[in-house]
């Protein structure tokens, strides 16, 4: 005899099967989208930006940078560096703390000088379509796990009830306990 709860496992078997694949599918997108929002970025550093060298003043400049990788992670460098527009800029740059000291460092400007974020390389534009396409995967597989297992645990919790029900109305003839 099948229960509605046994129709509604094997429902949730074959959904869940259907989501891995769709999730899987959608992985490609995902990361074919990420890839090229990154090389469109880059393209539009290159397009946007000049690189330029800049003379390092100071090489432990002592004004502090907040940097939203953290505070411990930098230190400052106060740097000189003429702009395409042949203005001089002096600027205080986060670098990593363990960076060489050079003497000199190169920066990606816009016309009047303001710093960018330089263009990246394929490589990067790659690794982050990959690494994305991966998290994607990674989460919607969590997702569908803990819904899957919530709904499992409702079809339990209703098998349950069902089964104290059938067994407070079996139990007493069964056992013997009516006279």
């Amino acid at each position: 005899m099948e229960r509605a709860t046994d129709r509604a496992r094997a429902r949730l078997r074959r959904t869940v099967a259907t989501l891995v694949v769709l999730v899987l599918v959608l992985a490609l997108p995902v990361g074919l989208l990420a890839h090229g929002w990154e090389r469109s970025r880059s393209v539009d550093a290159a397009e946007r930006l000049t690189p330029v060298t800049a003379v390092v003043l100071e090489p432990d400049a002592p004004t502090a940078l907040p940097d939203p990788a953290g505070p411990a992670m930098t230190m400052s460098r106060l740097v000189r560096y003429s702009a395409p527009d042949g203005s001089v800029h002096t600027a205080v740059l986060p670098v990593a703390i363990g960076a060489p000291a050079e003497a000199t460092m190169q920066l990606w400007v816009d016309r009047r000088g303001g710093v960018g974020e330089p263009p990246s390389s394929p490589e990067v534009a790659r690794n982050v379509g990959i690494v994305l396409a991966v998290a994607w995967v990674l989460v919607a597989w969590a997702v569908v796990f803990l819904i899957t297992i919530t709904v499992r645990m409702r079809l339990d919790e209703t098998d349950s009830d069902r089964w104290d029900r059938e067994w407070a109305r079996v139990e007493p003839l069964w056992s013997g306990r009516i006279s």
